[in-house]
């Protein structure tokens, strides 16, 4: 077993909490440290910047004092407000029966500050609410399995995986195979087509990698016009519980003009997603 850490991102979206849970739920399961990490972002836009361009002679430089006692005790309550998180879900980790636990506070650019400690994490997690900002940055930023949260804890007994044979999808089944996040469960993998005879191709092909590793998955050949509700939906009438799937190409302009599929499975889903880059 991997000797990296569970790496929880703590802060005030509406599921931290449930993050937080998830990451107590994998530490244990695999026998990990937990690190809840809160990152402080210094950047300040105050109220105060006058526009009109009619500063007046001498007010200069007491506007600049201003500004910086505003961005100082704006700065003092985010660290304050990060600290009181960080207590109080390390109180929560500790009840839980977490032993090996890290309280980590940082301060400056959250995507930054992840890169730099994922080499020493087996998965990030992080609470989603629908007005996110920059979560597509910070996935894109990584490389590690990242588990999104948008909606409260619920112990993980089934899986679906959505696989249409791409580079993201292969590295999602190795992942999944070498060293599962969620060892002992049902795996579903669906491929959503309207060529049957290509469709069963791959699905063939997740197969034999799945029993490679000795695990057993179910597959499903799905049609439709519409591959995020056909997922969707397939995994409500299945009542699964987590989908897996590879995220975002590398192609930025495609994802901008036409939508990412990555994008739309965030908006759409009640359910976690595990993400593999």
């Amino acid at each position: 077993m991997s000797s990296k850490k569970v790496l929880v991102c703590i802060d005030d979206s509406s599921y931290c909490k449930a993050a937080c849970e998830y990451g107590v739920y994998i530490a244990k399961l695999h026998n990990l440290p937990l690190v809840l990490l809160n990152v402080v972002d210094h950047l300040h836009v105050s109220k105060k910047v006058d526009l009109s361009g009619n500063i007046g002679f001498g007010s200069k430089e007491t506007l600049l004092e201003e500004l910086s006692l505003e961005e100082q005790e704006e700065s003092k309550k985010l660290i304050s407000k990060g600290r009181t998180l960080l207590k109080t879900f390390s109180d929560y980790a500790k009840e839980q029966g977490v032993e090996n636990l890290f309280s980590l506070q940082r301060h400056g650019n959250f995507e930054e500050n992840l890169e730099d400690l994922e080499k020493e994490s087996f998965i990030a997690i992080i609470g989603f609410d629908k007005d996110s900002k920059n979560l597509e940055d910070i996935i894109r930023a990584l490389t590690l399995p990242i588990l999104i949260v948008n909606s409260e804890f619920s112990p993980i007994n089934s899986i679906l995986m959505a696989y249409d044979g791409s580079d993201y999808a292969n590295k999602a089944i190795y992942e999944a195979t070498k060293e599962p996040i969620f060892p002992n469960i049902t795996r579903h993998i669906v491929n959503i087509n309207k060529d049957t005879q290509s469709s069963q191709k791959l699905l063939s092909e997740a197969k034999n990698l799945f029993a490679k590793a000795d695990f057993e998955v179910q597959t499903s050949s799905l049609e439709g016009n519409n591959k995020v509700e056909e997922i969707l939906n397939y995994q409500k009438n299945n009542n699964l519980d987590i989908i897996a799937m590879g995220a975002y190409s590398h192609n930025r302009l495609k994802s901008v003009l036409f939508g990412s599929f990555t994008s739309k499975m965030l908006e759409k889903s009640e359910s976690p997603l595990l993400l593999f880059r």
